[in-house]
This record gives C-alpha cells, sequence and structure tokens, in this order.
C-alpha cells in the first residue's frame, strides 16, 4: 500500500476546527478560538484589532431588525488593519435567530484581505455565538 503525503488543511477546514464546538461564545471565540487567526506566517491581527473586529461585530449582530445587507465596519490606525462584517443572511436555526455573516479582514503589510463565513446564532441566554 502506497503511504500519501500529508495534506495541508484549507482555510475553511481550519475554521471548523477553531469552531469545533456547535456554539462558541463570541468573547471566548475572541479569547479562546479565533477564527480569525492566520495559520501563515507574517502579519495578524494585533490584539486590539480582535477587540475593534469583534465590538463590530457585537453591534451588528444587536442591531434591530435584522437584515441582509447590513454592515459594521472596524479599523485601527495605530496596525492599518481593518476590515468589514456584512450580514447575507438572516434565518433560524433550532430555535434560534441566526445571522449568516461575510467578515472581510484586511491585515497590514498582507493586502487584499480575507473572507471569512460564519453562521452567528443568539442563544436562548441571550449571547450571540458561532455555530459551525
Amino acid at each position: 500500500m502506497r503511504s500519501q503525503p500529508p495534506r495541508r488543511p484549507s482555510l475553511r477546514a481550519a475554521l471548523v476546527a477553531c469552531c469545533c464546538a456547535f456554539l462558541l461564545p463570541a468573547a471566548a471565540a475572541q479569547a479562546q478560538v479565533n477564527p480569525f487567526r492566520s495559520s501563515r506566517n507574517g502579519p495578524s491581527l494585533s490584539p486590539e484589532d480582535n477587540r475593534l473586529l469583534f465590538e463590530s461585530i457585537d453591534r451588528l449582530n444587536a442591531a434591530e431588525p435584522a437584515h441582509a445587507g447590513r454592515s459594521e465596519a472596524w479599523s485601527n490606525p495605530q496596525t492599518n488593519s481593518s476590515g468589514t462584517s456584512t450580514v447575507l443572511r438572516v434565518f433560524r436555526s433550532g430555535g434560534m435567530a441566526c445571522h449568516l455573516v461575510r467578515h472581510h479582514v484586511v491585515v497590514a503589510g498582507r493586502p487584499p484581505g480575507q473572507n471569512y463565513r460564519l453562521t452567528w446564532c443568539l442563544t436562548p441566554a441571550g449571547a450571540w455565538k458561532i455555530k459551525s
């Protein structure tokens, strides 16, 4: 039997691995498992960039009424990193209100940026969490 060379995980697989639990709290996602962390060498988001990014996500998810097309932007003049999160779809899953969100993140020194698609759901406890 011939052995296969090891495969590099795709970005999608890396995101799924980062969000392997069914739902992770947004704060926990930021503090413990950050789906926006780059696996490549080179510049990455600073702790302040991450704080600004997750604050913009919190504002986006909290905005009422929720609708596709709503966006929230963030930028950090100290690092020149920035991004935009845009609701692509509003739906219900497992009795929870959910948003499919496209996050476009531009890390300074690493144009043109990366797109991430994550589903955020509002739990019965009132917290928005990432659904894998």
